[in-house]
C-alpha cells in the first residue's frame, strides 16, 4: 500500500469515526419523547395513550392516543401543532416545551398506535 493510499484510507476512517461521534452526541442531546410524555401528557392521556375512565368523565372529548387508525391519519407535524397550541380542553405546551421537545413527544405519540412498539 502506498503512502498516498494509506493517507486517504486513514482520512476516510477518521472522517467516519468523527461523523459517528457527532451522530452519537446529537442523539444523546435529542429530547426523550417518552420521558417528556410521561412527565407532561400521561396524567390525562394515560401511560399507554389510553385515558383513564376518570379523565374521560372529566373531559368527554379526550381522545385515546393508542387508536392506530386515528394516529395513522395524523402526521407528526399535526400532533406537534396540537401539542404546541392546544385544542379544546387541552392546554398549549409552547410555553413549557421547546420545539424539539414537542417534536420528540409527537414522534413518541405516533408509536402509541403501533401495537408492536415497545413501551417505557
Amino acid at each position: 500500500m502506498s503512502l498516498h493510499s494509506w493517507t486517504w484510507n486513514a482520512l476516510a476512517v477518521g472522517t467516519l469515526l468523527a461523523l459517528g461521534s457527532v451522530a452519537a452526541r446529537l442523539e444523546a442531546q435529542a429530547p426523550d419523547g417518552a420521558a417528556l410524555y410521561r412527565q407532561h401528557c400521561r396524567s390525562c392521556h394515560g401511560a399507554q395513550g389510553v385515558p383513564t375512565p376518570r379523565m374521560v368523565s372529566l373531559y368527554p372529548k379526550l381522545k385515546s392516543l393508542a387508536d392506530s387508525a386515528t394516529l395513522a391519519a395524523l402526521s407528526t407535524d399535526s400532533i406537534a401543532a396540537v401539542t404546541r397550541t392546544g385544542v379544546g380542553d387541552m392546554k398549549a405546551f409552547a410555553d413549557k416545551l421547546s420545539a424539539d421537545e414537542i417534536t420528540a413527544v409527537a414522534r413518541f405519540v405516533k408509536t402509541l398506535g403501533d401495537s408492536t412498539a415497545r413501551r417505557p
